[in-house]
Order: C-alpha cells, then sequence, then structure tokens
C-alpha cells in the first residue's frame, strides 16, 4: 500500500496542476463545418485508473497487486449530414492491465477496437433508427453513459455475453412520445453468432422506460446530472435469442435458447441541501441451464452467463463548492449468483463500494477514489475474498 499511496500522491499532485493551469475549462471538442446543414464533431475521452489489490500477486497468489492502465481511452467523430441522418465512428484502446472483475491475471491484457459505427436517422422524434455496431439496449446500468456514471464505473457484473464490449450488429428503432415521459427501444441484433451456435438466429430486444418527473428523452442515460434535472425513472427490459448455445458443445448436442430480463428505477432530486440520487435494478440472464449439460458452452457461464442478481446505488453532492469543484459521495451494493465463476457451480458474489467524486469541470475533469470489497460465498484459492483501491483521472474533450 505504500506504493499505492506514493501513485495516488503524485496522481493528485499532477491533478492540482491541470486545475490551477486552468485546463478546468473542458468542453465538446472541435466542430468542422460544411455547408449549412453538414458538420463533424471530433472528441477525445480518457479514464486514467490506478489501482490497487490485496491479492493476485507472488508464489502464492496472496500479495497485493499494483496497476495503472488506461480503462478507456477513446477517439469519437460524430458527423450530421443534414437535420435527420448523421454517424457516429468511435475507436478505444485498453490495457495494460492484469487487474480483472474478479481475477488479477499474470499478464496484462489490452485491446484496441472499433467501439461503435453506426448510422443515425432521426425522422421525428417518436420515430429514431440506429444501424450498424451499436450499443445493446437492454438494460439501463450499460446504457448510462460510460463518462457519467455516479460511482467509479458501472456494475461489473450487469452485462450480458456479446462479443464486442457490450455492442453488436444490429438495427435500433428507438422514440419518445408524450412529451418524452414515455419511451421505447426495439433492436434486432446479431447476438451469439461465432460459429458454435446450434443455429445462427438474431437476438430480439425490447425495452420501454416512464419518467414521471424530468423526461430522459435521449439513448444514453445518465448516473447522475449533477443536480441539473428531477428525474424519477422506471424502465424494464426484455431480450431473447433462439439456439443460441449447446449445453454439450463438444457432441454439438442440447440447444438451448437465451433470454433476460430486467427491471430498474432512477431517482435525483436537487434541493437547497444538496442534490441526492438513488437507483437500482435486478437482471436474470438465462441459458436455459445449459451449464448443467456436461460441456457448456463458455458464452454461457462466467460473469456474463446464466445470472441473476440485483444493485443498489446512492449518491449525494454538497450544495456547495469544495475549491474549484463539487464533491459527490457515493456507495453502492450489490449481489449476484451465477450458475458457474472460477469453476464453481452456482456461485454468489456480494460487492460493496464506497467512493467519491471531485467534478472540476462538471464531468469534463473528475478526479474518483474508491474503495470496494468482493465477497465470495463458496471459496478456494482462486476465490479469496479481496479489496481493490482505485484512483480514477477523466478528462473529457
Amino acid at each position: 500500500m505504500n506504493f499505492f499511496n506514493r501513485s495516488l500522491g503524485f496522481l493528485l499532485l499532477i491533478i492540482s496542476f491541470l486545475v490551477f493551469a486552468g485546463i478546468g475549462t473542458a468542453h465538446a471538442g472541435p466542430v468542422i463545418k460544411f455547408g449549412d446543414e453538414s458538420w463533424l464533431m471530433i472528441n477525445y475521452e480518457m479514464q486514467l485508473y490506478l489501482q490497487s489489490r490485496d491479492t493476485g500477486s507472488g508464489s502464492s497468489r496472496d500479495d497485493s497487486t499494483t496497476d495503472m492502465y488506461f480503462r478507456r481511452n477513446r477517439l469519437s467523430f460524430i458527423g450530421q449530414v443534414n437535420d435527420t441522418y448523421g454517424f457516429t465512428f468511435a475507436i478505444q484502446h485498453q490495457g495494460e492491465k492484469r487487474i480483472g472483475d474478479v481475477t488479477v491475471s499474470d499478464i496484462p491484457g489490452e485491446n484496441f477496437d472499433v467501439l461503435d459505427a453506426f448510422l443515425r436517422a432521426d425522422w421525428t422524434d417518436a420515430l429514431r433508427l440506429r444501424i450498424g455496431l451499436t450499443k445493446d439496449p437492454f438494460a439501463r446500468e450499460t446504457n448510462e453513459g460510460c463518462f457519467f456514471p455516479l460511482s467509479l464505473d458501472r456494475s461489473l457484473f450487469g452485462y450480458t455475453n456479446l462479443p464486442r464490449l457490450n455492442r453488436d450488429y444490429g438495427a435500433v428503432l428507438w422514440g419518445n412520445f408524450l412529451d418524452a415521459k414515455v419511451q421505447y427501444r426495439l433492436a434486432a441484433m446479431k447476438g451469439n453468432d461465432e460459429g458454435d451456435d446450434p443455429e445462427s438466429n438474431f437476438r430480439y430486444t425490447g425495452r420501454v422506460h416512464v419518467s414521471l418527473l424530468d423526461p430522459e428523452s435521449s439513448l444514453v442515460y445518465r448516473g447522475t446530472y449533477l443536480g441539473t434535472k428531477k428525474v424519477l425513472t422506471f424502465g424494464a427490459g426484455y431480450q431473447f435469442e433462439p439456439d443460441a448455445v449447446y449445453g454439450n458443445l463438444s457432441g454439438r448436442t442440447l440447444s438451448k435458447d437465451y433470454q433476460a430480463w430486467t427491471i430498474d428505477g432512477f431517482f435525483e432530486y436537487p434541493t437547497s441541501s444538496g442534490t441526492f440520487t438513488l437507483s437500482g435494478a435486478y437482471i436474470e440472464t438465462d441459458f436455459d441451464e445449459a451449464y448443467k449439460g456436461g460441456d457448456p458452452d463458455p458464452r454461457s457461464t462466467g460473469i456474463n452467463g446464466e445470472k441473476n442478481g440485483w444493485y443498489a446505488k446512492a449518491g449525494y453532492m454538497l450544495p456547495m463548492k469544495v475549491g474549484p469543484g463539487d464533491l459527490q459521495i457515493y456507495g453502492r451494493y450489490e449481489e449476484w449468483k451465477f450458475a458457474e465463476v472460477s469453476g464453481i457451480f452456482d456461485q454468489k458474489i456480494k460487492w460493496t463500494g464506497v467512493g467519491l467524486n471531485y467534478l472540476i469541470k462538471g464531468q469534463d475533469l473528475r478526479v474518483t477514489l474508491e474503495y470496494s470489497n468482493t465477497d465470495f460465498d463458496k471459496k478456494d484459492s482462486s476465490t479469496e475474498d479481496f479489496n481493490t483501491y482505485t484512483a480514477m483521472l477523466q478528462f473529457l474533450f
């Protein structure tokens, strides 16, 4: 922990320099105009993590591990041809990192991907389309912007099993009704289609939410609006893919369907005493008990496979500034049951985290400090409980 403390102090020193040097005036990236209607905006977004976990290294794997890496390092191009048609293209680098969700790797992992590549058509507020490589629209948590969360990041366990960072190829039809109080999303996407599927079928998704106070009219949610809106939104989603995996992969037998459903709620209310945030969800993903088939497809197991669980998170932002920025404290708690994780069946995990955000220029320049504990119900040499300490610097331009 001495190394972690020294590194954290160094990181905070850099942040202090940025603040007092005036870099806290970050804003949306440059816009290049082409005629009266067409334009191109270029955005750079990054999250630099400094982490320490009290396990994972040494000959017995129980010594602490310290890591520094880009959680996200992204360049985006957002274009508009006219009022109706536009596009988004984004590339992203992640890693090199050793500290994962529930494991520590001996070899740092990294990836460089085309993250988003889709066309947009906005015919009316009630009828909009995305087509290409885009986000799975199923759950609120994974559709909260990764640079606008309440806590350090979204839930580690709230994802479905998709091959490309919660993205997929397909079409998402969506829109808003009743002054954007009601929103729907319908999608047909590629789903699990990697050559080991019983059949090659699309994954179909439907989602709807209702906003009782200020509307959430965007396709991208926020984990906190930092006191700029009064929000009370309830949502639900369902998705289905027939013949998605084999329960017996080597024998190509026991074809299994995939389905998932979720319900969620989000509340944020600014007052003269500060801004209060509360949200939570239940998510269940099901591969028809493929994990009992003797040789299940790996996509049906692990933290993104068959599971059910819930999370709750709460935040409070002070009504006054602290120095040049706003201070927001938060906590979150999660409980999940997995069909199989790290070779253990019917594993349960409890995850607890607390932290604070220091928002120097909203989300454009932000520092987050977080402590979390991961508790395994069934323990062996690879599933001992552990603590993780994280410092994050976020910068958006």
